[in-house]
């Protein structure tokens, strides 16, 4: 037998033998700690097959952390069962996993399977592509086990082994694994921009996710050598290793492996990771570390303002919630409060993208894919990565789990119907990196990564794996758990079957179109003899909300961006009606926001809407036409059963140059801008980067369609229909706008 082999599953068996951790000696007020004095909690305490906590197999498990109000479910506790995401998730299960296991075998790939395999000795050739191109394969193995734990699909079983093993074999004898580093022992760690922390970090989430979903060990073992490497390298805190890592992966990945193994070493490790970042500021090039590029140049606990490299500080930010998770350090808490007040109040797309571009931070170092400027906010322009986009779900999912405060969860399904869906086609198969708000018929874009049309194989491979592992996992962020409530995040067709903290079982059952429609039916189908709270989210948008129970007004409080608590002993058969209306409604940008001064955006619902028109069917002429809305244009939803699969579309009329021309001279032109629009002294809610179109007008005005002829126009209008952004770029190139000019 291959002495790989052997050693391999020597490796495996010393895995099973050192998952229960000792006890942690006592720390100051009798409470236990950890050997650098960090709290103990529940997750140190080995968990045997009849101790587990309900949900000790979530994607984020917080079964046991002690600084959260919602703890997770177990990942296969809820599946969708019918509608949006479930037809999604099927996407995921037949298209996106398989095409991205070809393009992770396809040489003109940046991303590379077949790295492992040369790092193995199973094969002949040199590393190709990204220097992050394992943790990428690593994501896509998360995806697949994430489906398996739905599905149990023995072809995904095998798959999932036969890469694992090579993996293994790839895997050098102290741990180390980085195939664009090999086994040269002198080129390990030096240079952070090489990512080989990056690349571990999601070898080890993907090892604890395998874990869960398929009971086996082979994938762990990998990761608990690759975990105690870095203990080694990392725990002395040697100076030349401060900048590590350049993308904080790791910090996810280390607090999982120690809900996963109880073993607290792991936790303190990510603890030392966030402590190093922007310890030591000035690296020069941002490649070395210590600028803003990384969040590197300021503490995390002293930093005010989002600055440099969305991916690594949305994945910074995820960490440090999951770390606070575990230790309940307040000044955490407090930098993660102010980053989010930053970006949402200042720093977001409309379709919950992060990072616009290109730019020069305050403290002068050069940003690219970055947050920038307050108010910075480009559309043609808009970087807006993919993975950016799902950092920012993930990091607002963990803070949703941290406080249960709904503002988190209205930001997390923003990017999750608009930013995180319009990365991938309407077939499955092809993706996008960048997510721009507009684009005006080019075959490219500003970047190499701005592209009229999504593709099967890219120079940066990194998104489509992103978004096949969050629409794989999606089902188990739709609902949470806490002592004596059952929380509901998400509204889909699907089934929950859980317990909570203390063990009761609990199963509901619910039904719905959302987001094409507003009605939510949930049944339970089990719950304890005692009150329970059903928390339903009421959405921030959601204006007039109405509750009912088993046909009745639940007489309960249904105010927008809260959680509605029904509180009272179910039973089985009881049924839940939550209604949300559907409006139409078109937005307006803080006047900060230059671009966007006399635009609006439409959404209805979750969901963001463009106005796209197809090159080949008059793109370019009604372009450069003009297209304006008026103020109070009506806009009709419309289910287009054929379209893409079918969704719902608006309908409408939109004016051209002349037609705007008319309504001007009609009306006798533009009425004085509203003094909340006045860019210079403008009252405007605070921390508020949207809200509703406020008319120039003064009094109310009758709609377009209800106005006397001499006040319409007589022509230069032109029919429109409005898709949902997440659609856009399905049908060859194209012309689109999210924020659309408005007849002023």
């Amino acid at each position: 037998m291959d002495e790989r082999f052997m050693w391999l599953l020597a490796v495996m068996a010393f895995a099973l033998t050192a998952l229960p951790a000792a006890a942690a000696p006592a720390g100051p007020n009798g409470v236990p700690a950890g050997p650098n004095g960090v709290p103990a909690g529940p997750n140190d305490a080995p968990a045997g097959p009849n101790a587990a906590p309900p949900g000790d197999r979530g994607i984020v498990n917080t079964s046991r952390s002690p600084y959260v109000r919602l703890r997770s479910i177990g990942m296969d506790d809820a599946r969708w069962t019918a509608g949006f995401w479930a037809d999604r998730f099927r996407l995921c299960r037949t298209a996106m996993i398989p095409s991205i296991r070809q393009a992770l075998l396809d040489p003109r790939n940046s991303e590379q399977l077949a790295n492992f395999r040369v790092a193995a000795g199973l094969e002949e050739g040199a590393h190709r592509g990204t220097d992050w191109s394992d943790g990428d394969c690593y994501k896509w193995l998360e995806a697949a086990a994430l489906v398996y734990a739905v599905t149990h699909d023995p072809e995904l079983d095998r798959l999932m082994d036969e890469w694992i093993e090579v993996i293994g074999r790839a895997q050098s004898p102290g741990g180390y694994i980085s195939t664009n580093i090999g086994r040269d022992e002198k080129a390990r760690l030096q240079m952070p921009h090489r990512h080989e922390l990056y690349n571990m970090g999601h070898l080890l989430t993907a090892a604890c996710i395998h874990r869960r979903a398929a009971g086996k060990d082979s994938f762990l073992a990998v990761a608990l050598k690759a975990a105690d490497f870095l203990d080694r390298q990392f725990r002395p805190r040697p100076p030349a290793l401060v900048h590590f890592p350049w993308n904080p992966s790791a910090y996810m990945g280390l607090v999982e492996l120690y809900r996963t193994t109880h073993e607290r070493r792991y936790l303190e490790l990510a603890g030392i990771l966030i402590d190093n970042r922007g310890s030591s500021p000035g690296g020069g090039d941002h490649r070395n570390g210590g600028t803003d590029q990384t969040q590197d140049r300021v503490p995390l606990r002293r930093e005010t303002e989002a600055l440099g490299h969305a991916v690594c500080a949305t994945y910074l930010w995820c960490g440090a919630a999951d770390v606070y998770a575990e230790t309940g350090e307040r000044a955490l808490m407090d930098a993660l409060e102010r980053m989010w007040l930053n970006v949402s109040g200042r720093k977001m797309y409309v379709t919950g993208a992060v990072g616009a571009g290109a730019g020069t931070s305050p403290r002068g170092d050069p940003l690219h894919e970055a947050f920038l400027a307050d108010y910075q906010l480009p559309g043609r322009a808009a970087y807006a990565e993919t993975c950016a986009n799902i950092g920012n779900a993930m990091w607002n999912w963990r803070m949703l789990g941290l406080t249960g405060d709904a503002r988190y969860a209205d930001v997390m399904e923003r990017v999750l119907y608009n930013s995180m869906l319009s990365a991938v086609s309407a077939d499955g198969t092809r993706f996008s990196y960048c997510n721009p708000l507009a684009w005006a018929g080019e075959d490219a874009g500003p970047t190499r990564h701005h592209t009229a049309a999504r593709w099967s194989v890219h120079s940066c491979y990194c998104c489509p794996p992103q978004v096949a592992r969050t629409i794989a996992g999606l089902h188990a962020w739709a609902y949470g758990v806490s002592d004596d409530a059952v929380w509901v995040h998400l509204y889909g067709g699907s089934r929950l079957s859980t317990r909570l903290p203390g063990g009761a079982p609990v199963a509901l059952a619910q039904e719905t179109d959302y987001p094409w429609a507003g009605g939510v039916r949930i049944t339970v189908e089990q719950a304890p003899a005692r009150p329970l709270a059903l928390m339903l989210r009421i959405p921030g948008w959601a204006g007039k909300a109405a509750i009912k129970v088993n046909g009745k007004d639940a007489a309960v409080a249904a105010a927008p961006g809260s959680y509605a608590a029904l509180r009272r002993t179910w039973t089985e058969g009881d049924v839940i009606e939550l209604d949300l209306p559907l409006e139409v409604r078109l937005l307006e940008a803080h006047p900060a926001v230059k671009e966007l001064r006399d635009h609006a955006a439409v959404m209805r619902g979750p969901v963001v809407y463009c106005l796209e028109v197809p090159a080949d069917q008059g793109g370019a002429r009604i372009w450069q036409d003009g297209l304006y809305l008026a103020e109070d244009a009506p806009l009709r939803p419309q289910f287009e059963r054929d379209f893409l699969g079918g969704m719902v579309v608006l309908k409408g009329r939109a004016l051209s140059e002349s037609g705007r021309g008319a309504l001007m001279r009609t009306t006798g032109g533009p009425p004085a801008p509203a003094a909340a629009q006045v860019p210079s002294g403008a009252p405007w809610p605070e921390g508020t980067l949207y809200r509703p179109l406020v008319p120039r007008a003064a009094g109310p005005r009758p709609s377009a369609d209800e106005r006397p002829a001499a006040d319409r126009p007589a022509g230069g209008t032109i029919d429109i229909t409005l898709i949902p952004y997440f659609a856009w770029a399905n049908r060859g190139v194209s012309f689109m706008e999210v924020w659309i000019p408005l007849a002023r």
